[in-house]
């Protein structure tokens, strides 16, 4: 699982999985010590190839006993308590220690050296009064079912005098930045138009692809309050003019749909209605936790983790078990280079 600088919040949400212990001299008491081992901190879920890799151990009263284990991964021991690979694959990793003198092994985890994947922004413009809208959700629907490496945001506006439940309010920056004149209006990787009648390979063609950053996600809720930690590893670096877009998106959200298709037979919204009642809209940009365009990513250097956290207070009409996080890197153009999705409470590893 990824390596994070957090909240003592996030440091209670794993425990010890399993414990060995040898008994090495003559009245030893035969009560286990144990070693509770937040698995966050043992070891990272996903690494980059290179990229040094820390293990940590904190014992039951929590004390960090990282300085006297040896590490061992595959079974092989290592020097010291890091490791990096130059090659990508599935390791195992598990410490063993003295304490009170019996030996104390750890719980095994496994961790991944991957190279990023990228996943690609697809952002539809909406509104609940826009009867050619439906075709994107449709579209969008599509592509789903072909990839998962895409972040999609459906952004609400309020338009023609008829109110929109979902807008969102500070669309018009997004408009201006983005040029964005009539709805619907679909973007790839926010400057991409998406033209009808939206191929799937205009995009699946990129999704999936290999790519030089990637982004992690971990979040909790606890009673109305969400923390959210975005953590950011570039294989080069940054780049001048880096930002961390970070939105919070709200699925099945019920409201009735206007529909130009309702005569249209080859349209899966034929006979729907010429508005569709209690339409279900997903992926609806609700708030924006960095600024709406991105918050500066500082010089970072070549397989340093800049990591970065956010916190904000989930009004009562937001459905919180249909929550979840876009996390986006984009480019002094405002351009998606890379981007990660993840449910609240979900803890998102580099992939």
């Amino acid at each position: 699982m990824m390596s994070k600088k957090v909240p003592k919040l996030f440091l209670c949400l794993f425990t010890i999985l399993s414990l060995s212990c040898s008994k090495t001299e003559e009245n030893v008491p035969l009560t286990t010590p144990t070693a509770q081992i937040d698995v966050d901190k043992l070891v990272r879920k996903a690494s980059l190839i290179n990229q040094d890799i820390p293990f940590r151990i904190i014992n039951e009263v929590g004390v960090d006993v990282t300085d006297l284990a040896t590490f061992y991964v595959n079974d092989e021991p290592i020097v010291g308590s890091s490791f990096s690979s130059a090659s990508i694959g599935v390791f195992e990793v598990y410490g063993v220690y003295m304490e009170d003198g019996v030996e104390v092994t750890t719980n095994t985890e496994s961790f991944n050296v991957i190279i990023p994947k990228r996943k690609i922004v697809v952002e539809d413009y909406t509104g609940t009064w826009c009867g050619f809208c439906p075709r994107v959700s449709a579209a969008l629907t599509s592509l789903h079912a072909e990839t998962d490496d895409i972040t999609v945001i459906a952004i609400h506006e309020t338009a023609n005098s008829f109110e929109d439940p979902m807008h969102f309010g500070p669309i018009q920056i997004l408009k201006d930045a983005f040029d964005i004149e009539g709805f619907p209006a679909a973007k790839i990787n926010r400057t991409v138009n998406w033209q009808n009648p939206h191929v799937n390979s205009d995009v699946t063609s990129m999704a999936g692809l290999d790519t030089n950053l990637a982004l992690a996600i971990n979040s909790e809720l606890v009673d109305n309050e969400l923390t959210v930690q975005v953590n950011v590893v570039f294989e080069e670096g940054s780049a001048a003019g880096d930002k961390l877009v970070v939105y919070l998106l709200e699925d099945g959200i019920i409201n009735d749909q206007v529909n130009y298709y309702n005569e249209d037979s080859t349209s899966p919204f034929y006979n729907m209605g010429d508005v569709i009642p209690d339409f279900e809209h997903n992926e609806v940009l609700r708030n924006s936790l960095s600024s709406v365009l991105g918050d500066a990513i500082p010089a970072t250097a070549a397989l340093t983790e800049y990591i970065t956290s956010f916190t904000f207070t989930v009004p009562d009409d937001y459905v919180v078990e249909n929550l979840s996080i876009a996390a986006m890197v984009v480019g002094e153009d405002n351009s998606a280079k890379n981007s990660q999705f993840a449910h609240i409470d979900e803890d998102k590893a580099y992939e």
